[in-house]
C-alpha cells in the first residue's frame, strides 16, 4: 500500500505523486473523438448538398436541413465525448485513476454513438442526393407520386393474384414436402428405393430455377393435350410449378427438424406401445413444427417474391400490371409501387421470424 507523506492516500490505493506505482494509463480517446469530428464535418457537407439538390435556391430551410439539423444531432454526442476526454485527463492528473478510466470509457462510447449517428445521416443524405440530383431525374423516373397513385388501384387488385398463388403453392409444398421428408427417413433397408426416389426428387427440383419450371409447366402441360392435365387454369399451373420447387426446400426443412429430435424420445414412445405412425404424429411432428416454424416462414417469404416470375407466362399479376403502366407512361414509378407493396407484406413476416427465433433461443437457454 502506497501512503503519502501526509498519511493520506487516494481512493484507488495509490499516491497521486507516485508515478512508479501508477497503473497503466487508459487508452487515449483522441482517436475516436477526431474520427467522429471528421465524419461529422463530412456529413454536414453531404447534408447541405442534399438540401441544395432537394430544395429551391434561397430557401431558409436549406440551411436548417443541411447544416443546423445534422449539427445538432451529432453535436450532442461529440460534446459529451470531448468533455469525457478532458475529464479523463484531469482525473488522471489528480491521481484518481478509476474515475479517469470511467471518464475515458464514457468518452469512447459517446464518440462511437456520434460515429453511428453520422454514418446513418450520411448514408440517408447520399441516397437523397442521388434521388434529387440532376433536377430530380431519379425521383421523377422511379418515385413519381402521380404515376404511383394512378396505378395503385389496379396493382393492388393484381397483387391478389400473387397472394393467391403464394398461399396455394405453400400449402401444396408443405404437404408434399412432408411426404418427401418422411419417405427419405423411412427406417429399414427395405425402403431404400423410396428413399432414393425422394432424394433424387429433392436434388433435382432444388437445382431447377423456379422461372424455368414455371415456363415448362404453364406452357408445356397445355401442349400435351392430355385430358384434364392440359385443361387447367394458368394460375393453377403456376401454383403447381412453385409447389414442385418449394416442396423440395420444405422437405429438407422437415428432415432437419425431425433429425433434431433426440432418438431416445422415439424409443421411449415405442416402448410404451405406440406404433410408428403414432410416434410420428404425436411425438415427432409437434416438436418438429416448433423447431422449423421460423425457417419455414422464411422460405414462404421467398416463395411470395418468386410469384412475380409468373410474368413469363402472361399471368397479369402485380408486376405485369405495373409493366403495362410503365410502358404506357414511359415511367417506372408503377414498378416501384410494386416493390413497396411486396416490402409491406414481407416486413411483418420477417419480424415474426425474428421473434420466433428469439423465443426459441430463450426457451432452449431456459432448458
Amino acid at each position: 500500500m502506497n501512503v503519502q507523506a501526509s498519511g493520506t492516500r487516494t481512493t484507488d490505493g495509490a499516491a497521486p505523486g507516485d508515478n512508479a506505482s501508477a497503473p497503466a494509463r487508459p487508452l487515449s480517446t483522441r482517436g475516436y473523438l477526431s474520427g467522429a469530428a471528421v465524419l461529422a464535418l463530412l456529413t454536414v457537407v453531404v447534408c447541405y448538398a442534399f438540401a441544395g439538390a432537394a430544395l429551391p435556391a434561397g430557401q431558409p430551410l436549406r440551411i436548417v436541413l443541411g447544416i443546423v439539423l445534422p449539427a445538432v444531432i451529432v453535436g450532442g454526442p461529440l460534446l459529451a465525448a470531448y468533455r469525457g476526454s478532458s475529464l479523463s485527463d484531469q482525473e488522471w492528473a489528480a491521481g484518481r485513476y478509476v474515475a479517469a478510466r470511467v471518464a475515458a470509457a464514457r468518452s469512447r462510447n459517446a464518440s462511437i454513438a456520434s460515429l453511428g449517428l453520422t454514418a446513418f445521416i450520411a448514408i440517408v443524405s447520399l441516397a437523397g442526393l442521388l434521388v434529387f440530383t440532376n433536377d430530380g431525374a431519379v425521383q421523377k423516373t422511379f418515385l413519381n407520386g402521380e404515376f404511383m397513385v394512378k396505378s395503385a388501384a389496379d396493382i393492388g387488385k393484381a397483387l391478389l393474384i400473387n397472394v393467391e398463388i403464394a398461399i396455394g403453392a405453400q400449402i401444396l409444398a408443405m404437404v408434399f414436402g412432408l411426404l418427401l421428408a418422411v419417405g427419405r427417413l423411412l427406417p429399414g433397408k427395405g425402403f431404400w428405393p423410396v428413399q432414393a426416389l425422394c432424394i433424387a426428387y429433392i436434388d433435382v427440383f432444388r437445382g431447377i430455377p423456379s422461372v424455368v419450371l414455371i415456363y415448362l409447366v404453364c406452357f408445356g402441360l397445355p401442349l400435351t393435350e392430355v385430358p384434364i392435365l392440359s385443361e387447367g387454369d394458368p394460375i393453377l399451373y403456376a401454383v403447381v410449378a412453385l409447389a414442385l420447387t418449394y416442396s423440395a426446400y420444405n422437405a429438407e426443412l422437415y428432415r432437419a427438424g425431425i433429425e433434431s429430435i433426440n432418438r431416445s424420445q422415439t424409443s421411449a414412445a415405442l416402448s410404451m406401445g405406440l406404433s410408428q405412425p403414432d410416434v410420428l404424429r404425436f411425438v415427432i411432428l409437434p416438436q418438429m413444427s416448433r423447431n422449423i416454424a421460423a425457417p419455414m416462414l422464411s422460405t414462404f417469404i421467398g416463395l411470395q417474391k418468386d410469384t412475380a416470375l409468373v410474368i413469363v407466362v402472361g399471368i397479369i399479376d402485380a408486376f405485369s400490371q405495373a409493366k403495362i403502366y410503365s410502358a404506357n407512361d414511359f415511367n417506372l414509378s408503377a414498378v416501384t409501387a410494386v416493390c413497396f407493396l411486396f416490402v409491406l407484406i414481407t416486413i411483418p413476416q420477417t419480424r415474426l421470424v425474428d421473434y420466433l427465433l428469439a423465443r426459441s433461443s430463450t426457451r432452449k437457454k431456459g432448458v
